[in-house]
């Protein structure tokens, strides 16, 4: 029988004994059921052979239903995306959107289902891989919650994990549990509904269980995000956001809040902005002559969120493009400035109409050189 430890309401350190005892199980090739963000697990080592045999048991193995396939899939558990991406296949075509949803998605309920790659990696189990293979399914997750994650670090391995079914009080269900030495009680989960799934192939992507974040969220994240940067985003930024809004939307004979069901999401921000301020007047009016009202606009500082997030970070300048890279090298791919010959657009803060008029000019001139270049690269 399973040893149980309710670990509700417990402090750090009686979490932390619970993980630690369940890293102990899993390096011994047991089981252990384990809280997550959306629901329960069985989990075991994924260099373990036991483990991965018991864990791909048929979960109903005396009457499985007609043409059903008894074995069921594993989700891999990583502690980060590279970790886990090194495992699978990823056509050329699809790596930018695996690693935009990697970047968005973990940690979270979300489980990648990935082609896997053609080889096993070293230390694993062969049942699992050869699953793997024949079924040329790869799920894939970075769990947030605090128990996978402690069993993660302390293991020093990938985790094999089942769902489990649920009672109406959101336990494990005792029927599903009976392999487990033991069982981590933490209580009904953050989140409703399981994990949320997304098939992603050389053919495009698709959710295929819609858990606890739902398909519309799923649609967001898996648009291409545009942000243009200046420093205080009442100026050049915002009025790069308009244009780029206008001409691509007229490029996709779209409007402009149909935009994020086309794949894309534009925005703006400041590297030294303090947040919540109206686009500059001589800025507003610039756009007017052109068409575009965007009064509303308020200002936002280039956060390290929207920075990891963006797929495209645009600047006004080299001095922008330098402090972005000095705050976050990581984003260094993703940076670029505007002028592609390597010029500034230089700040018509304080300037008269005609400064501005002609830096909105300016920024207009170099957008459609963007434009193509994204939609070129987008899937068709």
């Amino acid at each position: 029988m399973a040893e149980v430890l309710d670990i509700r309401g417990g402090d750090e350190q009686a979490v932390a004994r619970a993980v630690t005892l369940a890293a102990e199980k899993v390096a011994d090739g047991q089981l252990v059921v384990i809280p997550d963000e959306a629901g329960y697990h069985m989990v075991g080592s994924s260099s373990h052979p036991a483990a991965a045999e018991s864990l791909l048991m048929p979960t109903d193995p005396i009457e499985p239903s007609a043409g059903s396939n008894a074995q069921p899939d594993l989700v891999v558990l990583g502690p980060d995306a590279p970790s886990l991406l090194g495992l699978a296949s990823i056509p050329t075509d699809s790596d930018e959107l695996v690693q935009r949803l990697a970047r968005r998605c973990w940690p979270a309920p979300v489980v990648m289902d990935l082609a896997p790659r053609a080889t096993p990696p070293n230390n694993c189990s062969a049942s699992w891989w050869t699953r793997v293979s024949d079924t040329q399914r790869l799920p894939v997750r970075v769990p947030a919650h605090e128990v996978p994650r402690g069993l993660l670090d302390l293991a020093d391995t990938l985790l094999l994990a089942r769902p489990l079914d649920l009672t109406n009080t959101g336990d494990p269900s005792p029927d599903s549990c009976g392999s487990a030495s033991l069982i981590l009680q933490a209580g009904p989960s953050r989140f409703a509904g399981g994990d949320t799934t997304i098939r992603i192939r050389k053919d495009g992507w698709e959710v295929t269980h819609e858990g606890a974040v739902g398909a519309a969220t799923v649609a967001r994240m898996a648009c291409r995000a545009v942000v243009f940067v200046c420093t205080g985003n009442t100026c050049r930024s915002p009025m790069a956001e308009a244009l780029f809004r206008k001409m691509l939307a007229e490029q996709l004979q779209c409007r402009d809040e149909e935009l994020v069901d086309r794949g894309f999401l534009v925005g703006s921000a400041g590297v030294a902005a303090y947040g919540g301020s109206p686009i500059s007047l001589e800025a507003a009016e610039s756009l007017r002559e052109r068409g575009i009202e965007f009064a509303s606009h308020v200002s936002q500082p280039l956060t390290a969120e929207l920075a990891v997030q963006a797929d495209h970070l645009v600047t006004m300048t080299k001095g922008h493009r330098d402090s972005i890279l000095e705050a976050w090298p990581d984003a260094a791919s993703r940076v670029r400035l505007l002028n592609v010959n390597g010029a500034d657009i230089d700040d018509p803060i304080g300037g008269s109409s005609t400064v501005y008029a002609e830096c909105c000019h300016a920024i207009q001139s170099h957008l459609q050189q963007l434009i193509d270049e994204l939609l070129d690269d987008s899937p068709s």
